[in-house]
C-alpha cells in the first residue's frame, strides 16, 4: 500500500485486511491482495484514522547474496567522521 504513513506493514484496513506489505508468490495473489488495498482506508499508529489506498507498489524481489553495512557517523572525540562498516 503506498500511503503517507510509516508502519504500513504492521496497519490493518477498515476491511479486516491484515497488513499493507505483503510478499506474494503467483500473479493471482498480487491481484488479490491489492483488491483488498486498493480504496480501502489503512489505519496505523501515524494514522489512527486512517488513511485511504489509492496505490500499491509491486516489485521483483530480489536475492542477496551478501548483506554488507556501512554509516559515516560524527565523532565527538575528533570532532570528525567515523566510518564504522561489517563485511
Amino acid at each position: 500500500a503506498q500511503v503517507l504513513s510509516g508502519g504500513r506493514g504492521l496497519g490493518t484496513f477498515k476491511n479486516g485486511f491484515k497488513g499493507g506489505v505483503h510478499m506474494v508468490t503467483k500473479p493471482g495473489q498480487a491481484r488479490e491482495f491489492a483488491a483488498a488495498m486498493l480504496g480501502n482506508e489503512l489505519v496505523t499508529k501515524q494514522a489512527p484514522n486512517g488513511i485511504v489506498c489509492n496505490k500499491v507498489l509491486l516489485m521483483e524481489r530480489m536475492y542477496m547474496r551478501r548483506e554488507m553495512y556501512l554509516s559515516i557517523l560524527m565523532d565527538r572525540g575528533s570532532q570528525g567522521p567515523l566510518l564504522v562498516a561489517s563485511p
